[in-house]
């Protein structure tokens, strides 16, 4: 049996406490012998108040690990969590990517290009096999065009909500899954401090459109063009893309093989990176 180990900051938040359910599901529609079998967490209970660890595990039948070390050892492969912070992703993957065992992180990989390098850095170092995605990579609209489509697009188009840090790799890993991570240039345009417009440039006539507002409950967006002249709208949501990530997860597990090419998280990272500066200097092109 595949035994899965969950490690977060604090359990109780809406991606740990929403992938078990897919997870299970997941296993039992594709018949797999996994099962997740112990969760860690470094905080009792998050920082606003909510579920404690030891309420969290019991209410979601998963045993609860006394230590980090405890939790790998018992496990086969390991999720680490932690969605809405980045910046405590590099610690929180500290001994898992030192343990050989494959490990998923959640999205954003990591807070920055830097973080992200030294974090595979590591993992290489160790043998260690990463996995790191955002679901909607795995919309299966997505999916189903790029299986019909085996060329590249000319020109993608993004629109989403909530803030540059926790959720552009929402909309940069569709523009990345499907354009490719060669990305030459980024331009930001002037929309106010909580809006962030950007293009990206592929070269050879290549482009991609990426817009985020403050709007928490704006949807997502995605609009693609394979040559220019005609496009489609992809479904941003139809209800399979957690558990398509799931399975993805769940091969990735089996096999050690990432779906998902260390090149092309890096340059998410990159993007993210640039965009911080460059929509504070409108109008000027930042090189990737």
């Amino acid at each position: 049996m595949l035994r899965i180990g969950i490690v977060d900051q604090y359990l109780d938040n809406w991606h740990c406490s929403h992938f078990p359910f897919y997870m299970r599901e997941t296993i039992a529609r594709l018949g797999y012998d996994a099962q997740i079998t112990g969760a860690f967490a470094v905080q009792e209970r998050p920082p606003q108040g909510g579920q404690c660890t030891k309420d969290w595990c019991r209410e979601r039948d998963i045993p609860e690990a006394s230590s980090m070390e405890e939790l790998i050892a018992d496990s086969d492969a390991i999720m680490v969590i932690a969605a809405d912070d980045a910046r405590c992703h590099e610690e929180l993957c500290r001994l898992p990517l030192c343990s050989g065992k494959p490990v998923f992180v959640d999205k954003t990989f990591a807070p920055d290009a830097q973080a992200s390098l030294r974090m595979f850095d590591l993992a290489r170092r160790h043998g260690t096999p990463v996995f790191s995605s955002s679901a909607q990579r795995y919309c299966q609209s997505i999916l189903d065009w790029q299986a019909s489509h085996p060329a590249r697009p000319r020109f993608v188009s993004t629109v989403g909500p909530h803030s540059l840090d926790r959720y552009a790799v929402h909309q940069l890993e569709v523009i990345v899954a499907l354009m490719g991570p060669d990305i030459r240039r980024v331009k930001a345009f002037s929309c106010g401090s909580m809006v962030t417009q950007l293009i990206l440039d592929y070269g050879g006539g290549r482009w991609a459109s990426f817009m985020q507002t403050p709007q928490p409950y704006a949807e997502f967006n995605f609009m693609v063009s394979p040559d220019g002249e005609t496009g489609a709208r992809l479904a941003s949501d139809d209800g399979n893309l957690y558990h398509n990530l799931m399975k993805a997860m769940l091969t990735f597990f089996m096999t050690g093989l990432s779906p998902v090419p260390e090149k092309e998280t890096m340059a998410i990272l990159s993007v993210i990176d640039q965009a911080r500066i460059a929509r504070n200097d409108p109008d000027v092109w930042y090189p990737l």
